[in-house]
């Protein structure tokens, strides 16, 4: 029939022209086998020859673009508000170091920090660090960094800061203990200034000059004191140390002398300063401590203790120069200030002159020295003793008589 046909047609031709009534009947019967594609023909689209040698076209790494957008701020994913300043930031960055932004459930548009624990320049130094392959930290926002890192919890940034603490050329003597008292008042900085306290050493009395040691507490006073590695003249300095910080506010203080006490190493104190000091002292605290009952008898312990050693060694047939019979507690490091009006060897009759007015007149003068001044003085060896004010006498009485 003619619709059979029509269908037949319908099945040979390609083209929609060829559909048309006059063309239909003049067409012939297309050969299947030569309607074939070019893969069924043997040609593999990806077969090119020396495709792999071709020179490529130069790209900007990845590393590149994204060092750029971060260094430049650019599609930043989060602000960081502290005290009404805004930081824009890469979300990931801070992910990268922090493990407060790293496990923080939700992350706000916004995440506000607190400034007493992370500052805004320590927030910004922080960041800067983040984004440097070589970063360093200026001495001046070191502190400032190191609180922050801690609340951020950031723990490559604290061992950074701790490669500077544990340092002994970048805090030491001096340095520790501005260090020291730039930490006070915040116990975020307490492991810091612990270790500050025992680079204190040659700049102890330096130290105590200043008003700044008066603000000490007591638990690191009583460290300070029971120190074998801070640098004295004499022992009787621990003493006059005490009276000068609990004179600073006797009513509070005076409850700490039965803790301050025991860091006098007595057996190294000048036996003839303890014979005389209740009658020679005129300074008003000095007097009422070593008056008081418990200061009195622990004296008085120390002086029958001292003479009794001294009675044996000399019963022994002992140098009179070895101090290992008399003394039981360890030795300090001692010095001799060619400033210090009362230095005296230990067994010299002369240190029952010894005076807390003295003490503070060798205060005043310390403050008013160069500023490296404390570096120079030497350490002596107590059984190897310089010379003391009994020898300089003999020395210029001898001199006196030649003239």
């Amino acid at each position: 029939s003619s619709e059979d046909e029509g269908k037949f047609v319908k099945r040979l031709v390609s083209k929609s022209e060829d559909l048309e009534p006059d063309r239909v009947f003049k067409s012939e019967p297309m050969d299947l086998a030569s309607n074939r594609s070019l893969f069924e023909i043997g040609h593999n689209f990806e077969d090119v020859q020396n495709w792999l040698n071709i020179e490529q076209p130069s790209k900007t790494p990845l590393k590149n673009i994204l060092r750029y957008m971060v260094e430049n701020h650019l599609s930043t994913t989060v602000q960081i508000e502290i005290n009404k300043m805004y930081f824009n930031c890469h979300l990931l960055v801070l992910q990268s170091y922090s493990k407060f932004f790293l496990e923080l459930d939700v992350v706000p548009l916004v995440v506000t920090l607190p400034e007493e624990k992370v500052s805004q320049k320590a927030f910004m130094v922080i960041y800067k660090w983040m984004i440097s392959d070589e970063p360093t930290l200026e001495r001046k926002s070191i502190l400032e960094v190191f609180v922050a890192a801690t609340y951020l919890r950031i723990e490559s940034l604290l061992l950074h800061c701790w490669k500077y603490f544990k340092d002994i050329e970048c805090f030491n003597e001096d340095s520790a203990c501005i260090l020291y008292i730039e930490t006070k008042n915040n116990p975020a900085l307490d492991i810091v200034r612990n270790l500050m306290l025992t680079r204190i050493r040659k700049f102890l009395l330096t130290f105590v000059a200043t008003r700044d040691f008066l603000d000490v507490p007591i638990n690191h006073l009583i460290y300070l004191l029971s120190s074998s590695d801070i640098c004295i003249n004499t022992e009787v300095e621990i003493l006059f140390i005490m009276v000068r910080w609990l004179g600073h506010d006797w009513m509070q203080r005076q409850t700490h002398v039965s803790s301050l006490i025991p860091c006098i190493r007595l057996d190294w104190m000048p036996l003839w300063y303890l014979l005389y000091v209740r009658q020679v002292e005129t300074h008003k605290l000095v007097k009422e401590l070593i008056n008081s009952r418990k200061v009195n008898a622990i004296f008085n312990e120390a002086i029958s203790k001292i003479t009794s050693k001294m009675y044996e060694q000399k019963v022994d047939d002992k140098s009179e120069n070895s101090l290992d019979m008399i003394t039981s507690s360890e030795q300090r490091k001692w010095i001799q200030d060619e400033m210090c009006p009362y230095f005296h060897h230990i067994g010299c009759p002369y240190t029952r002159n010894i005076s807390f007015a003295q003490f503070e007149s060798y205060l005043t003068a310390l403050q008013g020295q160069s500023r490296y001044r404390w570096a120079t003085v030497e350490l002596i060896d107590l059984k190897e003793p310089k010379q003391c004010c009994i020898t300089l006498h003999d020395v210029k009485t001898k001199a006196a008589f030649k003239d």
